[in-house]
């Protein structure tokens, strides 16, 4: 990894997002350039994609999730089918999952909405995943 990664980790760390995340650029609804960030995860033939944005305004899942979204798809050949994706909210009192889904025309998702995972074996199971790609990693 070089140095200008490192910062970046650093930075997002900072910004509320954990350490066990990537960092990645994308731009906003806005169009503006927000670091996010992610991990991808293949479990149970399915790839979870583990998106935070942190406390950075701009990268606010719940305003610029099809924005964000379509573009990871495109940036990692991804078919939107076979992707899961979760969303981290780490605050003081505790972290929420939030599940998304939308109608995907192509590469483009439309009528995106994300369900509180509210389930004790649901959380169990995001933060298994999230914590088995840790090690393997």
């Amino acid at each position: 990894m070089d140095n200008n990664h490192n910062n970046k980790r650093d930075n997002l760390m900072m910004k509320g997002i954990p350490v066990s995340f990537t960092p990645i650029q994308l731009h906003n609804r806005l169009n503006r350039a927000v670091w996010i960030g992610f991990k991808r995860v293949d479990q149970d033939g399915r790839i979870l994609f583990f998106l935070c944005g942190g406390a950075e305004s701009g990268a606010h899942l719940n305003k610029n999730f099809e924005t964000f979204a379509g573009q990871i798809v495109r940036e990692f050949g991804l078919d939107p089918a076979e992707v899961e994706f979760i969303e981290l909210r780490v605050n003081a009192e505790e972290s929420q999952w939030y599940r998304w889904h939308a109608h995907w025309v192509g590469s483009a998702p439309m009528g995106s909405h994300g369900d509180l995972v509210t389930s004790e074996s649901s959380r169990r199971y995001l933060m298994q995943a999230l914590e088995s790609s840790v090690v393997a990693a």
